[in-house]
């Protein structure tokens, strides 16, 4: 559920016996989430992802230019714990969850809690949560994906990933581990049109003062190939909420990708529809062939 779901499963190269890949990626994602104040996260992740036959493993490892606390990275992205000030959300988490409107929807939509409602004042903190730009290295990230069904019109991936917890919530990290599985699939709608869909679960780990629950990840994605090796691709992501009584994350996206050779290259833009996703994001990926 991390990049290009849809385009990229819709253009990957046909499989060959062994390759390896130098990944990357730079971006920026910024927003004020829950909160009163506003937390940008510059981040850059470099990895390699080793391919035999059907089977790609993934090795990554995120560096993040941060100027507060309040936001942790997990296996979902960027998720508003408050760091230090955890406290504060949990405690605006049992309000909102008491409320009797918020338990009436709950009941009629669970799989989207208050994605439509009415959002609350903002989590207020101690202005000690805004520390200014400072570098952490994150968690890194080990995944494995597996092509369960590929074909000329359709494409089905299954893949497993973990968070590594060696950052607390000193370092934009939780301290815990986090562990998702999911299925991601294509198909072809016309000869340059594909439609992609991805469903995930991850198990979060709860960082110290905050009792988190585990989503499901939901998305869907319309490309259309240009020729010699363009794409452009809209869609939607989400997902369930992750702290009680907050919102179901929800954004709409925007990407170009563009493959030549043993390499691709890509840009996303995201734009936040809910409280809990960042306002904007914007990210600039490469992916460059090592051995084939």
């Amino acid at each position: 559920m991390r990049g290009w779901p849809g385009l990229a499963l819709a253009l990957v190269a046909p499989l060959e016996a062994q390759t390896l890949h130098y990944e990357g990626s730079v971006g920026l994602a910024t927003g004020t989430y829950i909160f009163t104040q506003r937390t940008s996260s510059w981040n850059v992740s470099t990895g390699l992802a080793f391919s035999a036959g059907p089977v790609t493993l993934r090795a990554n490892l995120p560096v993040f230019y941060q100027n507060t606390t309040l936001v942790a990275s997990t296996g979902t992205g960027f998720l508003p714990t408050g760091g230090s000030s955890s406290g504060a959300v949990a405690d605006t988490s049992a309000y909102r969850s008491s409320r009797d409107g918020n338990r009436r929807l709950a009941l009629m939509v669970p799989a989207f809690d208050l994605a439509t409602s009415d959002e609350a004042d903002p989590v207020v903190v101690p202005t000690s949560a805004v520390t200014g730009y400072q570098w952490a290295t994150g968690d890194p990230f080990l995944s494995v994906s597996f092509f369960g069904l590929q074909g000329a019109h359709v494409g089905v991936i299954l893949g497993g990933s973990v968070k590594v917890p060696l950052n607390d919530t000193a370092s934009f990290g939780t301290g815990a581990w986090d562990v998702g599985g999911s299925v991601s699939g294509s198909a072809v709608l016309g000869s340059r049109v594909m439609l992609g869909v991805d469903l995930g679960y991850w198990y979060l780990g709860d960082p110290p003062g905050l009792d988190v629950t585990n989503p499901v990840l939901f998305g869907g994605t319309l490309s259309v190939l240009a020729g010699r090796g363009w794409g452009t691709s809209v869609g939607i992501s989400g997902a369930t909420p992750s702290i009680p009584g907050f919102a179901t994350s929800l954004s709409v996206t925007a990407g170009l990708l563009r493959i030549g050779g043993a390499g691709s290259f890509g840009a996303l833009a995201t734009v936040g529809l809910t409280e809990t996703a960042p306002d904007v994001s914007v990210s600039l990926t490469w992916r460059l062939g090592l051995l084939r």
